[in-house]
């Protein structure tokens, strides 16, 4: 069985974060109860898609460089990052990590469930093509449902603004289903 971070009352993030098992584990690392609870990732692709959350988040970047884009009413925007730089992720805002490097970062999140969306856009012209809500106590079970089901159905992935058919997500650095088996166990 491989080792994975544990919750503590002292953490020390570089050690932890070389027992994440894929990018955006977000493996809970305080003591249950605490909250806002402090989550850890070890990123090294793209995230998958745009995570919207119902409440505001903080994103810690511990090490590596890269950039946040949020999607908004007026565009996409990013906003780069580099170790020691906390950035706000505002509730209902689209946003999707993008690492140059590999990036450990800390999200400080609400303790589950509170409600959460996967949103896919086209690549192409920006468009909305399919979204996941959910409200559960393990996200990263309905993180990896969303993505399957997305890889799964061309319909899904066809932008219906253009016709551009999004290529199927990567999943090869990915192991949410593991960590939502270690969370609920």
């Amino acid at each position: 069985m491989r080792e994975h971070p544990v919750r503590k009352k002292t953490i020390n993030t570089f050690k932890e974060a070389k027992k994440t098992w894929g990018s955006y584990d977000d493996f809970p690392l305080a003591a249950a109860g605490v909250d806002p609870a402090p989550h850890l990732s070890r990123n090294r692709v793209a995230q998958p898609f745009h995570l919207v959350t119902a409440m505001d988040e903080l994103l810690v970047t511990m090490a590596g460089t890269g950039h946040v884009e949020f999607r908004t009413p007026s565009g996409t925007k990013t906003l780069e990052f580099e170790p020691g730089d906390v950035i706000y992720l505002p509730a209902r805002m689209p946003s999707r990590v993008l690492p140059a490097t590999e990036a450990i970062h800390v999200r400080l999140k609400t303790t589950a469930p509170f409600q959460e969306a996967a949103a896919f856009f086209c690549t192409s012209c920006d468009s909305l093509l399919h979204s996941v809500e959910f409200v559960v106590d393990v996200p990263q079970r309905a993180y990896w449902d969303a993505v399957v089901a997305f890889n799964s159905t061309v319909d899904q992935r066809t932008c219906s603004t253009c016709g551009v058919v999004a290529d199927p997500v990567d999943l090869s650095d990915i192991a949410w289903d593991d960590v939502a088996d270690v969370l609920t166990a």
